[in-house]
């Protein structure tokens, strides 16, 4: 293909950040060839004139219009920027910033982390689940070829784009509309898997589709709701998958799998006091407490943390924790000076078990996320600390 040198220079900018941050090494045949890939599959195509970016430098979020201020659209094209492309599945503006993101084209740093993680070879069949605006997709045909690549996205006018993006690019990889959480099982088995959207639940219809010795790569985002962890996951020959995280990361929830709304707290809550102050977990939660809550109390979520007004009273800091498996709720207040006030209601108390797991993770001396592993089984899947 073609590149102007204007834009070849915007993309060779992105390729220095992209070497010297240690993303990718171009002294390694792997770094080398995605450094090519992102040369020969520019990012540009795969990017509407409108759009909404999130740069993950010191730049504010907001609005790029390729045809009304075009110099600020290229420079999120080819930075560090993550782009939303679609709102509240398809219905709002993209300028809506009430309305949650619901598609993107990832940060290029994240979106190559997860590909090195693939750790391909030309003869790899691999399986996309989240074709997004398909630049991930046609990078993995660029590379192993359109027959060995198939790419699955479950809303029709996302995949319909990303067809168009991928016909300008020359690319024509397998595409698939449907449930991602099904996979893709007339191209099995898969040499590789690799997710784009986060995952709670991980479908075990991805490890049978996998042959073993195979490798699924995805935005790992834990029961509690923070922020994600990247997963590794190696396919063996019992029909599991065991695997270890490697770095944070954040992604937006596969459809299936998202809570968009919680029903009214239930019954009256039974009122309780403790010295930790919340704040403590909620920030341990990116440093290895996410993954021990997880493995502990994969039942707890948080659905909203940090300062809010209370009744008339100073500013507290409020935890809000819902049982995904129930209609528990717990609703955490601290105000400085005093013990923290908590409220639960009966059956499984949310707090306690955080607390508790919170405890358990300072005794075993604050392990960090890459010693956690992960199991993956036709009975569910569990996090333990080896």
């Amino acid at each position: 293909m073609s590149i102007d040198p204007w834009v070849a220079g915007r993309i060779s900018d992105l390729a220095a950040y992209l070497t010297t941050s240690g993303v990718l090494s171009p002294g390694t045949p792997d770094g080398a060839c995605w450094l090519t890939a992102l040369h020969q599959v520019p990012r540009h195509l795969f990017v509407p004139a409108r759009a909404w970016m999130q740069p993950q430098d010191e730049r504010s979020e907001g609005l790029i219009d390729r045809n009304a201020y075009s110099d600020s659209w290229w420079r999120a094209v080819y930075s560090n920027t993550a782009i939303i492309t679609q709102r509240g599945d398809g219905q709002p503006s993209i300028t809506d910033t009430s309305a949650a993101p619901t598609s993107s084209t990832s940060s290029p740093h994240v979106v190559f982390d997860f590909l090195r993680l693939l750790d391909l070879d030309h003869h790899h069949r691999v399986l996309e689940i989240g074709t997004g605006t398909g630049w991930t997709a046609a990078m993995l045909s660029w590379r192993l070829g359109d027959d060995l690549v198939t790419t699955i996205e479950v809303d029709e006018a996302v995949a319909a784009t990303a067809t168009e993006n991928l016909k300008v690019a020359g690319l024509s990889p397998t595409q698939l509309v449907g449930d991602g959480a099904l996979g893709a099982p007339d191209g099995a088995p898969y040499d590789r898997v690799h997710v784009t959207c986060g995952v709670r639940d991980i479908p075990y219809a991805w490890i049978e589709q996998t042959r073993p010795g195979g490798v699924i790569v995805l935005p790992y985002m834990p029961p509690h709701g923070g922020w994600g962890e990247q997963l590794r996951l190696d396919v063996l020959d019992d029909g599991t998958a065991v695997g270890a995280f490697r770095y944070g990361c954040r992604y937006m929830m596969m459809r299936s799998q998202r809570v968009d709304t919680w029903p009214a707290y239930q019954g009256d809550g039974v009122e309780s006091s403790t010295r930790l102050d919340p704040r403590a977990p909620w920030a341990a939660l990116d440093y290895g407490f996410g993954l021990a809550l997880a493995a502990a109390a994969p039942h707890v979520t948080i659905t909203t943390a940090g300062w809010e007004g209370q009744d008339g009273h100073a500013a507290a800091w409020v935890m809000r924790l819902r049982d995904l498996q129930g209609d528990g709720w717990a609703i955490i207040i601290m105000r400085p000076g005093e013990d923290t006030h908590v409220i639960q209601s009966g059956g499984r108390q949310l707090w306690n078990a955080l607390e508790g797991a919170f405890m358990e993770w300072l005794g075993a001396g604050r392990p960090g996320r890459d010693q956690y592993r992960m199991i993956v089984t036709p009975a569910g899947q569990d996090i333990w600390l080896p």
